[in-house]
């Protein structure tokens, strides 16, 4: 989007980024809302053991406080759920720049909505991930969720 891009020029000002990666981190951020709506969440409220796939192999997970780390731990966790589905109300996604990791793609994506289990009990959601792009897929490498 034009926001989008707009502030990556502000932020390439500080940080040296070319017009290369300005390009590619703004169709990365572009590509993750659908990726979440499209992809995670669906998949998460259907088969959501088929999320896994979406993880990067040691990324730490954090449950209502509580760490799982890697798709083992969460898998265990995934199981034990009842079943879900998400609304969502909002998804802002920022490009994360750095000077220690300038070759990596890194976004920030966070979601608020509500989320109900097993048909009954509804709550407030808030997910924050961090996505790393590989390729031309995404993968996840950080997630945060609380109700």
């Amino acid at each position: 989007t034009r926001a989008t891009l707009h502030k990556l020029n502000e932020m390439a000002q500080n940080t040296g980024m070319t017009e290369e990666q300005k390009v590619v981190l703004s169709a990365y951020c572009e590509k993750t809302v659908p990726w979440l709506e499209d992809l995670y969440y669906k998949k998460f409220d259907s088969n959501r053991l088929d999320v896994l796939n979406l993880y990067d192999a040691a990324t730490p997970i954090i449950w209502n406080g509580y760490r799982m780390q890697g798709k083992d731990g969460m898998a265990s966790a995934l199981q034990q759920l009842p079943t879900t589905a998400h609304k969502l109300e909002t998804i802002d996604c920022q490009p994360i720049i750095s000077e220690n990791t300038p070759a990596q793609h890194l976004i920030l994506a966070t979601v608020n909505g509500q989320v109900t289990y097993a048909d009954e009990i509804t709550n407030t959601f808030n997910q924050v991930f961090i996505l790393k792009a590989e390729g031309k897929d995404l993968k996840i490498v950080y997630d945060c969720y609380r109700w």
